[in-house]
C-alpha cells in the first residue's frame, strides 16, 4: 500500500494509513475481510473529521474497500468522495472464486469455510455482502477494475450507484488535502 500512499503523496495529498487489525503489522492474526474493519474506517474517519479536515477520500483494496463500503453504510460516514479497488461482492462468492482458482469444487468446502469464519469472528459471514453495502453509497466515487479478474463480476453486475471507469488514471484525482488511506490485499 505504501506504493500507492506515494502516488497521492506526488498528487499532493497528505495520507493517513490504516494498517487493520490481523494484517500488516498490527497486532493479532485474526480478521473479518473488511467486517469488523469497518469499525476502524469509522475511527480513522472521526479522528481526521475532529481534526478540521473538510475534504476527505478514502481509498481502500480489496478488504480495505470492503470495510470503506460497510463502514459508509454501517455509520453514515460522509467523505467526500471514495475509491474502491476490487471489492469482492459476497463472502460466499469469493470463497467459491478462490476454490475455483486452485482447480478444486467449491462445493461444499466454500460454505463451510463461510460458516467456520462467521463462527469463529462472531459474525454471520453469509451476510457480509458488500453489493449490497454499495447501495449506501451517494458520494463521488471509482471503482477500478480489471476485467479478467472475475472476483469483482458480482458488485460489477448489482444495480448499485457505483460507477465504474476502466480508462481512470491517478493523475486524473483531484488534489485534496487529506486522502485516508485503508489498505490490505489479496494476494491470489
Amino acid at each position: 500500500m505504501l506504493d500507492k500512499a506515494e502516488i497521492f503523496l506526488s498528487l499532493g495529498c497528505n495520507t493517513m494509513l490504516v494498517d487493520f487489525m490481523g494484517s500488516g503489522r498490527s497486532e493479532g492474526d485474526q480478521t473479518t475481510i473488511g467486517y469488523f474493519e469497518a469499525e476502524e474506517v469509522k475511527t480513522a474517519f472521526d479522528y481526521l473529521e475532529k481534526n478540521g479536515e473538510k475534504e476527505i477520500v478514502l481509498f481502500g483494496t480489496s478488504m480495505g474497500a470492503v470495510a470503506i463500503m460497510k463502514a459508509i453504510r454501517d455509520y453514515s460516514l460522509a467523505p467526500s468522495s471514495i475509491i474502491v479497488e476490487c471489492p469482492f461482492g459476497t463472502m460466499l462468492h469469493t470463497a467459491e472464486a478462490r476454490f475455483k482458482l486452485l482447480d478444486v469444487p467449491s462445493f461444499p468446502m466454500a460454505g463451510l469455510l463461510v460458516f467456520w469464519g462467521g463462527v469463529q469472528n462472531n459474525f454471520n459471514a453469509f451476510r457480509h455482502n458488500p453489493s449490497e453495502y454499495a447501495k449506501a453509497i451517494t458520494c463521488p466515487n471509482v471503482l477500478p477494475h480489471r476485467r479478467s479478474s472475475g472476483l469483482v463480476t458480482e458488485i460489477l453486475q448489482s444495480k448499485t450507484k457505483l460507477q465504474r471507469n476502466r480508462n481512470h488514471q491517478p493523475s486524473d484525482i483531484p488534489k485534496l488535502r487529506l486522502c485516508a488511506v485503508t489498505s490490505w490485499r489479496f494476494h491470489v
